[in-house]
C-alpha cells in the first residue's frame, strides 16, 4: 500500500504539519507519523513502516533504546545521513557519533523523547566560517533540521525512536539551536 503521505511525491495537506518544519522531508516524515499515531499514546513500533516513506528512508534514523545501559542504538541509518555524520555509524551507540555542535542539546532531543514520550523537533543553525582570502564574501548558514518520534514496544514503552534529519543551507544571519517537544493533541 502506498501511503497517504507520499502519495505521487506530494504531501496531503489533509494531515497538518506545524508551520515552523521547514525542510519538506521532515513535514512528510510528520505527517506520516501523525497518521499512524493514535489520538493519545505512541506511534506502535509495528505500525511504522519503512517502506511506507521508502522516499525519505536516505534521511531517516532508526535506534532501539536500551533500557539497561539508556543509551539509543543505531539500527538503521540512511546514506544521506551517514554522508551527513561522515561515517558509517549503524550498530553504534547514538552518543558514540560526531553529531556536530550543539551535541549535548542534540542528543538530550533523542533522551526527551524516550523519557516523556513525545516527539522531539529541532532545528540547529551554524555559520560556516568565512574563506579568509576572500572576506567580503560571508559563507551561507547550514541548519540542520530533526524530528525525533518514540515508538512503542509491546508493553507500551519507548523501545525505539524513528528520526529523520535534513540539512540546508540558510541565509539567516547567526547560529543556534532551537528545540520543541510535539505533545500529542497540540499538533
Amino acid at each position: 500500500m502506498i501511503s497517504p503521505v507520499l502519495a505521487n511525491d506530494t504531501v496531503d495537506e489533509a494531515v497538518a504539519a506545524p508551520v515552523f518544519m521547514q525542510s519538506v522531508h521532515v513535514r512528510m516524515f510528520w505527517k506520516y507519523m501523525r497518521s499512524i499515531m493514535p489520538p493519545c499514546g505512541m506511534v506502535k513500533v509495528t505500525d511504522f513502516d519503512l517502506m511506507a516513506i521508502h522516499r525519505l528512508a536516505p534521511d531517516t534514523i532508526v535506534c532501539d533504546f536500551d533500557y539497561e545501559s539508556c543509551r539509543n542504538r543505531l539500527r538503521f541509518v540512511g546514506t544521506r545521513v551517514v554522508d551527513m555524520l561522515g561515517e558509517e555509524p549503524t550498530g553504534r551507540y547514538l552518543d558514540e557519533v560526531n553529531v556536530g555542535p550543539y551535541r549535548s542539546q542534540q542528543l538530550a532531543a533523542f533522551s526527551m523523547a524516550v523519557a516523556s514520550g513525545c516527539p522531539q523537533w529541532t532545528l540547529l543553525r551554524v555559520r560556516q566560517k568565512k574563506d579568509d582570502s576572500v572576506e567580503c564574501i560571508a559563507k551561507p548558514v547550514l541548519t540542520w533540521e530533526r524530528l525525533v518520534v518514540p515508538l512503542a514496544g509491546p508493553s507500551g514503552t519507548v523501545s525505539q525512536l524513528a528520526a529523520i534529519m535534513a540539512c540546508a543551507e540558510d541565509t539567516g544571519e547567526k547560529s543556534g539551536f532551537e528545540h520543541r517537544e510535539l505533545v500529542p493533541g497540540q499538533f
